[in-house]
């Protein structure tokens, strides 16, 4: 009895060892799965930890404005009708916050030439620069100091040869340039140097530096520019004051340009005002003066008076028509009257 007892035991224990062993050998192999898996996980939260792009620190403008024209130039020998364009333009802008605290920057914009074949393309601006509390630098083609801050607050009008007199001998955009500004609370600093490596000119073609302040509905600004010439520099210095109260806007420019003398200094003036009649119309008329020290008879000298009237159906959207008198010193020329009706759509998109 005792015999048959101890051979059955051993028969269970002899059916119970594979199975164990085979329940062994699969904790392990689950146990290992269960690792591997834990190990992908920490693997995959490592990888979320890394910095990546973030759509948001990157902003996008797109912006246009069409400026169609017609009008007449009527002289005392001839009447002249013409389509024009007031410098219609698209352009898109780019800003991207950078992981040092600074701000990158780029912009392009380019001519819609109305007038003519109405072809695309002509650059206006084309740059690319960085910002942050340091100020600002860019490179490439970009408004000049002379017009930012002594042809802006008078260029008022719609038409392509605007500000009247400044627009007779002073640059507005130019190419090639470094340029640097910076804010001192309510001083505004502005310098650039334009760099043409495949002129004759040792260092810089043109440089045009100027401070403008910014007070309550008023703006005060200097700037000089002095850019090399044929056997000669010319050197350029500008004002200009503007004021905002109630309805309406007065503004001047001054400039004086030493060309050296032998008859090539000149002078500019433009004065301009607006009137705001309701929410849909404006009024605005000026007067300007472009001088020079030659006889009459070789002189460019020219007086032009301006009157504007524009409704604005919307912030976008507005007609204008205009009246100027332009009135030559030299005989020679043809003094004459324009009379033009046109009409400008803004847009403006951020992303």
């Amino acid at each position: 009895m005792n015999n048959f007892n101890f051979k059955t035991s051993l028969l269970t224990l002899a059916i119970l060892l594979p199975t164990s062993a085979a329940y062994a050998e699969t904790s392990e192999e689950s146990l290992t799965k269960q690792l591997t898996e834990i190990q992908t996980r920490l693997a995959q939260l490592e990888e979320s930890k890394k910095p990546v792009a973030d759509a948001s620190e990157t902003s996008i403008n797109f912006y246009g404005s069409l400026r169609p024209t017609f009008g007449v130039t009527s002289s005392d020998t001839e009447d002249s009708w013409d389509v024009g364009d007031a410098l219609s333009r698209i352009g898109i802008g780019a800003e991207h916050k950078l992981s040092n605290g600074m701000t990158g920057f780029a912009k392009g914009e380019f001519k819609v030439q109305i007038q003519g074949d109405a072809h695309f393309g002509d650059a206006r601006k084309a740059y690319v620069g960085i910002k942050g509390d340091f100020g600002r630098i860019a490179i490439g083609k970009q408004d000049t100091t002379q017009f930012a801050i002594i042809a802006g607050p008078v260029d008022i009008f719609n038409r392509s040869a605007s500000p009247l007199a400044y627009d007779d001998v002073s640059p507005f955009r130019q190419q090639e340039m470094v340029s640097y500004r910076k804010s001192f609370g309510n001083l505004n600093f502005r310098i650039e140097g334009q760099f043409k490596g495949e002129s004759d000119i040792e260092g810089s073609d043109l440089v045009n530096g100027g401070v403008q302040y910014t007070g309550d509905s008023f703006t005060l600004a200097a700037a000089y520019l002095t850019k090399d010439l044929a056997g000669t520099d010319e050197n350029t210095l500008g004002v200009s004051a503007s004021k905002s109260f109630g309805d309406w806007y007065v503004a001047a420019a001054y400039q004086d340009v030493d060309r050296g003398g032998n008859g090539q200094d000149i002078n500019t003036i433009d004065l301009v005002g607006a009137y705001r009649i309701n929410d849909s119309y404006k009024l605005k008329a000026g007067y300007s003066l472009f001088s020079d020290d030659l006889m009459p008879t070789d002189s460019n000298e020219v007086t032009r008076f301006n009157t504007t009237l524009e409704w604005q159906g919307s912030p976008d959207y507005r007609l204008f028509v205009e009246f100027q008198n332009n009135s030559f010193e030299n005989d020679n020329a043809k003094d004459n009257n324009q009379l033009i009706v046109g009409m400008r759509y803004n847009f403006d998109y951020n992303f």
